[in-house]
């Protein structure tokens, strides 16, 4: 038997960290990561298994002393932690796995301080490793030769995490993505043939997670519409899940702009209370669309033909207000620095959100992950800079405007689209003017009692009243805090369904982060954040 260590990485302040909001919230982190939980359900029982997730306590490498092996795992924008964890590791004699989306794209990275590597997918390869490694034979690099089974797998050891501390749960249905987009490492690391669980798996942890006391989870695939014909059948079943449970925890995930064609799934999203999704929009710039391959996001009748700057922007915010109308809120991923991208695209970025409605906007400087077409192309041009971090938060040099001027313009937009009545103008139009909520509201809330509905009425209305009072708390700035209270005595004048109000607050409760978040970095109180 062996003591096993593993350890998932702090996050630096970021777009999605929620660092300035999550005080207010009451919690340490918004959603536990996926990976150790799941490693540590594959670990044979025979192994003594500890989970540290740097987000919700801090390492003490003191404790680490009497561990077997440590296994140290990280995104890309980790990597920095990454290797500081790694190096105390390894000064304190201990022995170190590493895997994960970093090491995947980079496995030199900490070449000298980990004693084995893994790349790709591990849930094969870690229960192989363990038993070489106990017989004293094990490998200095893994690779999984076939891709995962998602129906094999076993439910995670959630029960080792401190729930307590999250925000929300975390369930992965699905692994890979159909498409083709030149910068993205996910089909690296995953795959073009997205593999899925079955609708028991999925239930069973969504009813670990509402058991826990968990009101909200998050389905991270990274495209949870990848395998239609897989996700129909575990929609049906979460759907009656949530009818039995009175719509209890509501779910949030990841998607593909083409979900906006499909009226089906939509409705079927609706009645599985997803109530969020997240999706990769890139830019309205219709020549970075088809330079990036990202052709889901152009209309298909004009691919081949000229795209005008109007056409492509319509095309998109037709399909995203598609969504909204079905009482689903779109948040997106934004990228600028696309060979195509001239200064212009600043302003167009601003506009395209001002008619959006989105309101959590994550802007990002395009970046070249290694082993990506878009790595590939950029190393064989002699455009990427190679110093980590880098000097103006991206490695790629980019074709349309100087470093300087992308750099620049990147922290002006992200300072423009939060600044209150920019976030609080998009948030009226979705809220206020076209009152999205609903549709959804006409489909959920007959399955619910009327008794139930006022004791839901009762919590929501307290827990806002709390939350409103710590928000005015937090926000220290007055010229602030007259804003939430006049945007919201603005949505109380709309008459909305009282449900909403809760929501209303956390909106701005998010703008709190992003406000804070965006202009520490515009106003040069810490370096540029690349979200990609």
């Amino acid at each position: 038997m062996a003591s096993i260590v593993l350890i998932n990485p702090r996050f630096e302040t970021s777009f999605w960290s929620f660092s300035h909001a999550l005080p207010i919230l009451g919690r340490q982190a918004v959603t536990p990561t996926s990976a150790l939980p799941l490693l540590a359900a594959l670990t044979p029982a025979e192994h003594e298994v500890r989970l540290i997730d740097e987000a919700v306590e801090a390492i003490d490498y003191d404790s680490l002393a009497g561990a077997g092996l440590v296994g140290l795992t990280g995104m890309i924008v980790q990597r920095q932690r990454m290797r500081e964890i790694a190096a105390e590791i390894k000064r304190r004699g201990l022995f170190l796995v590493v895997g994960g989306p970093w090491i995947t794209v980079q496995e030199d990275d900490l070449a000298g301080l980990a004693d084995v590597v893994f790349v790709g997918e591990a849930d094969h390869t870690w229960p192989l490793f363990l038993a070489e490694w106990s017989a004293g034979r094990h490998r200095q690099r893994y690779e999984q030769a076939q891709r995962t089974d998602m129906t094999a797998l076993p439910p995670p050891r959630n029960d080792l995490l401190r729930l307590e501390r999250y925000l929300q749960g975390s369930v992965q249905m699905s692994r890979g993505c159909p498409f083709l987009c030149e910068f993205c490492d996910i089909i690296v690391t995953f795959g073009r043939q997205p593999r899925v669980k079955t609708p028991a798996q999925v239930i069973a942890e969504l009813e670990a997670w509402r058991r826990a006391g968990m009101g909200a989870v998050f389905l991270v695939d990274d495209n949870i519409i990848g395998n239609r014909k897989a996700l129909l059948p575990i929609l049906t079943a979460i759907a009656a899940w949530q009818r039995e449970h009175r719509y209890w925890v509501s779910l949030h995930t990841e998607a593909s702009l083409n979900l906006a064609d499909d009226e089906e799934l939509l409705d079927r999203f609706v009645e599985a209370n997803i109530r969020t999704v997240f999706i990769g929009i890139e830019t309205p710039n219709p020549a970075s669309l088809l330079e990036t391959r990202k052709f889901q996001n152009v209309d298909k009748r004009r691919r081949q033909a000229s795209l005008s700057q109007a056409d492509a922007e319509d095309f998109l915010i037709e399909r995203i207000h598609r969504i909204q109308r079905k009482g689903i809120k779109v948040t997106c991923g934004l990228i600028v620095g696309f060979d195509a991208d001239t200064p212009a695209i600043f302003d167009v970025q601003r506009r395209f959100l001002a008619r959006s409605g989105i309101l959590q906007a994550m802007v990002g400087l395009l970046s070249a992950i290694p082993k990506t077409p878009l790595h590939a192309r950029l190393l064989g041009e002699g455009r990427l800079d190679t110093d980590d971090p880098p000097a103006f938060g991206t490695n790629v040099i980019p074709a349309g405007m100087s470093r300087e001027q992308l750099a620049r313009g990147f922290l002006d937009l992200i300072g423009d689209i939060f600044e209150p009545d920019a976030y609080f103008d998009r948030l009226d139009d979705l809220y206020i003017r076209r009152r999205f909520y609903d549709h959804a509201e006409s489909v959920r809330v007959p399955n619910i009692p009327r008794w139930l509905r006022l004791k839901y009425l009762l919590i929501s209305l307290s827990v806002t009243g709390l939350l409103l009072a710590k928000l005015l708390l937090h926000a220290r700035d007055w010229r602030l805090r007259r804003h939430y209270l006049r945007r919201l005595a603005d949505f109380a004048r709309s008459r909305p369904y009282p449900m909403r109000f809760f929501d209303y607050v956390m909106e701005s409760v998010c703008h709190y982060h992003f406000y804070r978040f965006s202009q520490d970095m515009a106003k040069g109180r810490t370096g540029i954040v690349n979200t990609m």
